[in-house]
């Protein structure tokens, strides 16, 4: 995948929507995404056992960006701790 030139997230928040160099558009949903959070709160949950298996009905409710590294995210249930890497973002949206 090219590198990230833009990201769009519709109204409902169900999905993030980027945009390549190239033109080629994804779409990573927002469930998905929540799973991915890499943040040291979600990388504990894991270790410990606690982390959801699932997030039903979770939506994006903000993004920002975080320099030219990547974005915050903040999910409908709360959640806003993770920051997702340009890299990061394209690498879950080629599996």
């Amino acid at each position: 995948m090219s590198s990230i030139d833009n990201v769009v997230v519709p109204e409902d928040g169900a999905t993030l929507v980027m945009t390549c160099d190239g033109g080629t558009t994804r779409s990573l949903d927002a469930a998905r995404l929540r799973m991915a959070c890499r943040c040291a709160h979600c990388t504990r949950a894991r270790i410990d056992g606690k982390f959801p298996q699932t997030f039903p009905g979770v939506t994006i409710q903000t993004y920002a960006a975080m320099g030219h590294y990547g974005i915050n995210i903040t999910f409908s249930d709360g959640h806003a701790r993770g920051i997702y890497p340009w890299s990061y973002l394209a690498e879950l949206s080629e599996k």
